[in-house]
């Protein structure tokens, strides 16, 4: 007979300070250096770590309803963005490793590193979306989707600790996409 599987409420109790304590430090963007690669329907900024890892932060141009429910209330993204019709532009971000082969793939966005620079990392990519924020000022909605909930809200944190007077945040399930996603807003 298999023995039963021990549980150790400390190491619990532990990985839920540690995961508290990474939410609250996301808060500082690192300025940083990147190459802008424009494709098709993408732009891909592409970077590079402290420890020589390459990434790839990319803002696809994409169309989201208007008719997405959010925080699951009455409000939905035309309430919000006080627009009308069916769907409004938007940037679908996604973020990966460089050496992602098959764009197609979500799993292939998965890829962990193991590098342990999360806070550099999301420092990095904070200095990005900082820029590409400022650059695309017409686009007023930008979605992450199809990501873990523990990396929604890690990207959630980092737009309320920096870019709180920029964006107004939102979950909902979208239509371009598989579970939650983060609606990020801009501010009028």
């Amino acid at each position: 007979m298999p023995r039963p599987i021990k549980t150790n409420k400390k190491n619990i109790k532990l990985i839920h300070l540690i995961n508290e304590t990474i939410l609250e430090v996301f808060d500082s963007k690192i300025e940083t250096s990147f190459k802008e690669v424009t494709y098709d329907d993408y732009i891909a900024y592409e970077f590079k770590t402290s420890s020589g890892t390459q990434y790839d932060l990319e803002f696809h141009f994409t169309e989201e309803s208007l008719h997405t429910e959010l925080n699951n209330t009455d409000l939905t993204l035309g309430n919000v963005l006080k627009a009308s019709g069916k769907t409004i532009n938007c940037f679908d971000i996604a973020f990966s490793v460089s050496i992602v082969i098959d764009r197609d793939n979500p799993n292939e966005f998965e890829i962990e590193t193991n590098k342990h620079e999360q806070f550099e990392l999301f420092g990095r990519i904070a200095y990005i979306v900082d820029v590409v924020s400022q650059k695309y000022k017409k686009i007023n909605l930008f979605v992450i989707g199809a990501a873990r909930r523990n990396r929604l809200e890690i990207y959630k944190k980092i737009f309320e600790n920096l870019f709180k007077n920029k964006f107004d945040l939102y979950y909902g399930e979208s239509q371009n996409h598989y579970g939650m996603s983060l609606f990020i807003i801009r501010k009028n």
